[in-house]
């Protein structure tokens, strides 16, 4: 049998992850050098933060980042280890 990895109890924000292939977003960063100059914040987790942001209705990156800080333990299934600091979401967001 093989395994089946859609879960109803999974989040929203993961199940539109999940439908989103990494090599999309691989070629995108290439295409458009993303990673150029934030070492520290690769495309991925921009992607996925700016869309944890939009499916939670924040209103800024103050609520943004409390938000992921709040619900750290649990961002796993989103693919990330921590919450990317504030300071780095604004300077990326700002380019």
């Amino acid at each position: 049998m093989s395994e089946v990895k859609k879960f109803p109890g999974q989040p929203v924000l993961s199940q539109i992850l999940d439908v989103i292939p990494g090599s999309i977003i691989n070629t995108a960063g290439r295409k458009h050098k993303s990673n150029r100059y934030y070492k520290r914040l690769p495309l991925r987790v921009h992607l996925v933060s700016l869309l944890y942001g939009v499916f939670s209705y924040c209103n800024g990156l103050r609520e943004l980042c409390e938000g992921m800080l709040a619900c750290e333990g649990k961002l796993v299934h989103l693919g990330l280890d921590k919450a990317p600091a504030r300071s780095t979401l604004s300077d990326a967001n700002n380019k």
